[in-house]
């Protein structure tokens, strides 16, 4: 088994409803599906983390990536997977 981790861009596909990681010319890596766990570059930091939703400031709901400050509009954060 490969160590061998996938790194890019945090991308949600709004038709198919999923989040990808995707690389440097936007083709989709791999999917990211609620329950998986993965890695975010938070102050140049890695840190474990996973898809959430939860209610906004305005009560509707919103992606969240657990243990971090990002919640909302996910799209363009540095992942590995």
């Amino acid at each position: 088994m490969s160590d061998k981790k996938i790194q890019g861009k945090l991308t949600f596909d709004v038709i198919q409803g999923k989040f990808w990681v995707t690389g440097s010319e936007g083709e989709p890596l791999t999917s990211i599906d609620f329950g998986d766990t993965f890695e975010v570059l938070e102050n140049d930091e890695w840190k474990e983390t996973s898809l959430k939703i939860i209610n906004g400031d305005n009560g509707d709901l919103v992606f969240q990536l657990a243990g971090t400050s990002y919640y909302g509009v996910l799209d363009d954060l540095e992942v590995r997977i």
